[in-house]
C-alpha cells in the first residue's frame, strides 16, 4: 500500500472514537483477546513506523487501529484456535470482522474497524511478515477490496428481485410446496395429544404432505414392510421442524386439543403476490432459525458448535464469494493434531445437516455452498446480530472450557390470540425463580401488576404456580397452586421446546404462551435480558385480546364512534398515533435494569 492510501485509512476522526465504545471497549477480555494483544504488541512499533507518513497524529490513529485489530484478532482465534497473528485463513477473518461489526451500532466505528483490519493486512503483506501462502493473501485482500469497491460494510449484498420473481422462486421450492400441502391437511382443525403433537392414526397422512412415508403404530397395527412404524411425531424426518416452524411463524395456534390455523395461513395459501411472499419469506426466516439453531436430539452435546458453523457457512454462502465444499472439507486438516477427529467428525454432521437444507431448496450444494437469491434476505433475518454474538461460532481454545454459572434459557413469550402478534424474546438464568420471571414479564409487556397471576405447566388439568396466600386460603378451584418462589424455570422447562403458560389477570386473562428456543451456555451480558419483540403491549384493563384489538382500531380511526373516547383513555396527544407493532428493546432493557 502507498503512502497516500494509507492516508485513506486515517481521515476516519479518531478522536471522536475515544469516547465512544469501540470494538475493543468489551468490559472482559477472553484470553484469546489477550493472547492475540500480547502478539501484536510486539509488531507495534514495525506497524507504527510503517503506518506514520509525517502528518500530525499518525501514531496515535496507528494505534488506535492497533486496538481494535486485537478485538478482531482475537474474536478469529477464538474461532480458530489458531496461534498466529501473521497468517489467516480468509473466511473466518471474515466472519470475525463481522462478529465484531456487530458488537458496535455507530457506522464509523464499523468503518473505523474494516479499514483498521485491512490495513494490518497490507502492514503484514508489504513489510514481509505474512506467512501465509500467496493464495491466502489475495482472498483476504479481495475480501477487503469488496467492501471497500462496495462501500458496504456488510458481507452481504442483497439481491433485488421483482415480486413476480421472488414469488416463483419460493412458491417452487419443495419447502414451501410442502408446508402448503401440511397446511390444507389441517384445515380448519386437526386434534392432537396433550402435548400439542398430532395423533399417531393421523402421522401417515400428515408425513405424506412432508413427503415422507410413515405408519404410526396405533395399538392392533399390522406390520407393513412398504412402510415403517413410528412411535410419535418426533419420529418422522422433517415433520416436527415443519410443525415447529409453523407455530413460530404464527400459522397454526396449538390449543389444548386441536390445532387450528391462524388467521396468516390465509395469506399463505391464497394471499396476493405481496402477501405470499411477504409469508413465504417470514416462514423460511424461522424455518432456519428453529432447524439450524435447535437442539439436535441426537447430538445434543454438538447442538451449539454445529449450529455456530452452519450459521458461518450460509451467512458465506449469502456473498458474493461462497464457501467451497472442498474448503469445509478439508476443516480437519487445519485442526491441531489432538482435534482432527472431532472436527472432522462435526464438519461431517454439520454437511449433512446442509444438505438436508439443499433438498429443501434453502441452499445449493456442488463446488460451492450458494444461498438462492429469494432465501438471502431469510439468512440475514435468522442469523442476526444477536445470534452471531451468542454463538460464539466455532468457539474453541480455553475460554471455550470456562464453565458457565448456570445455563441460559432463551424464551419466545407470545401473547396468545394477539392480533398482529404481540412477543418478547429474553435470556433468563436456568436458576431463576417463578416469582422472578413473573417480574421479567410483567416489565417487558409493560403490566403494572395490578392483578392476580399463575404460571401453568401440562395443559389445562396440569400444576400450577402462584405466589403464595399470607392466610394459607385459596381462590382457585381444584388442586392449590404450588408456591412460585420455590420452583424456578430450569426446573419446569428443560429443554428446547419446553413449554408453559402464564396467565395475568383472571378477568382480562392475558394468556402468555412461554416456549424455550435455545438453551446457551453465556447470556453475553445483562441477566435477566430482551433481545427482540413485536407488537406494542397492551393496556391494562383493555378488556383482554378482543378489547385491545376494537381500542387500537378505534383511536386510529377518526371515523370512528368511540375514537375520541378512547384516545382521551389512553392519555394520546393531537396528532399522536398508536402504533400496534411498535416495540423498543432498548427501552425494555432499560425496564429490566431498573428492577434487576
Amino acid at each position: 500500500m502507498s503512502r497516500n492510501s494509507r492516508n485513506r485509512h486515517k481521515v476516519k476522526d479518531t478522536a471522536a472514537r475515544k469516547g465512544s465504545k469501540g470494538a475493543a471497549g468489551s468490559a472482559s477480555t477472553s484470553m484469546s483477546t489477550f493472547r492475540a494483544g500480547r502478539a501484536i504488541d510486539a509488531l507495534t512499533p514495525a506497524f507504527v513506523q510503517w503506518f506514520d507518513d509525517g502528518s500530525v497524529g499518525s501514531a496515535t490513529a496507528a494505534l488506535e487501529y492497533l486496538a481494535d485489530v486485537k478485538a478482531v484478532i482475537g474474536r478469529y482465534m477464538e474461532g480458530t484456535a489458531a496461534a498466529e497473528v501473521t497468517v489467516f485463513e480468509p473466511i473466518p477473518l471474515a466472519m470475525a470482522t463481522t462478529d465484531v461489526l456487530v458488537a458496535t451500532d455507530d457506522e464509523a466505528d464499523a468503518m473505523f474497524i474494516v479499514d483498521a483490519v485491512h490495513a494490518y493486512v497490507d502492514f503484514l503483506s508489504e513489510t514481509g511478515r505474512w506467512t501465509g501462502s500467496a493464495e491466502q493473501l489475495a482472498q483476504v485482500m479481495d475480501f477487503f477490496e469488496t467492501i471497500d469497491d462496495d462501500d458496504d460494510l456488510g458481507l452481504i449484498d442483497m439481491p433485488e428481485l421483482s415480486e413476480d420473481e421472488a414469488l416463483k422462486a419460493l412458491a417452487g421450492l419443495p419447502l414451501i410446496q410442502w408446508t402448503t400441502a401440511l397446511l390444507q391437511w389441517i384445515g380448519d382443525g386437526r386434534p392432537v395429544t396433550g402435548t400439542g403433537a398430532l395423533r399417531l392414526k393421523d402421522l401417515q397422512e400428515a408425513a405424506a404432505c412432508v413427503g415422507v412415508s410413515v405408519r404410526g403404530a396405533v395399538k392392533g397395527a399390522q406390520p407393513d414392510d412398504a412402510l415403517p412404524f413410528v412411535k410419535s411425531m418426533q419420529d418422522v424426518p422433517l415433520l416436527p421442524q415443519i410443525w415447529a416452524a409453523l407455530e413460530a411463524a404464527e400459522l397454526i395456534e396449538i390449543k389444548a386439543t386441536k390445532v387450528v390455523p391462524f388467521e396468516d395461513a390465509e395469506g399463505f395459501l391464497s394471499g396476493t403476490a405481496a402477501e405470499r411472499v411477504e409469508a413465504y419469506s417470514f416462514y423460511a426466516t424461522r424455518f432456519l432459525e428453529q432447524t439450524v439453531l435447535g437442539i439436535d436430539p441426537a447430538f445434543p452435546d454438538m447442538s451449539a458448535t454445529l449450529a455456530g458453523l452452519e450459521v458461518s457457512i450460509l451467512i458465506a454462502a449469502s456473498t458474493s464469494e461462497p464457501p467451497s465444499l472442498e474448503r469445509v472439507l478439508a476443516l480437519a486438516d487445519q485442526a491441531p493434531e489432538e482435534e482432527k477427529r472431532i472436527t472432522e467428525i462435526i464438519s461431517r454432521l454439520a454437511l449433512g445437516r446442509l444438505e438436508r437444507l439443499a433438498e429443501l431448496g434453502l441452499l445449493t450444494i456442488d463446488t460451492h455452498f450458494r444461498v438462492p437469491p429469494a432465501l438471502i434476505g431469510c439468512v440475514v433475518d435468522a442469523f442476526d446480530d444477536d445470534v452471531i454474538d451468542r454463538l460464539h461460532l466455532g468457539e474453541a481454545g480455553d475460554d471455550a472450557k470456562l464453565p458457565a454459572a448456570a445455563p441460559v434459557l432463551q424464551l419466545k413469550i407470545q401473547l396468545k390470540n394477539a392480533k398482529p402478534p404481540i412477543w418478547r424474546r429474553v435470556l433468563v438464568p436456568a436458576d431463576m425463580p417463578l416469582d422472578r420471571l413473573h417480574s421479567v414479564i410483567q416489565s417487558v409487556f409493560g403490566w403494572l401488576d395490578y392483578h392476580l397471576h399463575n404460571f401453568q405447566t401440562g395443559g389445562f388439568r396440569g400444576p400450577s404456580y402462584a405466589p403464595v396466600d399470607p392466610d394459607g386460603l385459596s381462590d382457585s378451584f381444584g388442586e392449590p397452586s404450588l408456591d412460585e418462589s420455590t420452583v424456578t424455570v430450569g426446573e419446569l422447562l428443560r429443554e428446547v421446546g419446553s413449554k408453559m403458560v402464564y396467565t395475568y389477570d383472571f378477568g382480562d386473562d392475558w394468556e402468555h404462551a412461554i416456549a424455550v428456543e435455545k438453551i446457551l451456555t453465556d447470556g453475553g451480558g445483562q441477566l435477566p435480558q430482551c433481545t427482540g419483540g413485536r407488537g406494542a403491549a397492551p393496556a391494562e384493563d383493555s378488556g383482554g385480546t378482543w378489547g385491545w384489538t376494537k381500542i387500537v382500531q378505534a383511536v386510529n380511526d377518526p371515523e370512528h364512534e368511540e375514537h375520541e373516547e378512547y384516545r382521551e383513555w389512553l392519555g394520546l396527544q393531537s396528532g399522536e398515533t398508536l402504533d400496534p407493532k411498535a416495540f423498543d428493546v432498548e427501552e425494555a432493557n432499560g425496564d429490566l435494569a431498573d428492577i434487576f
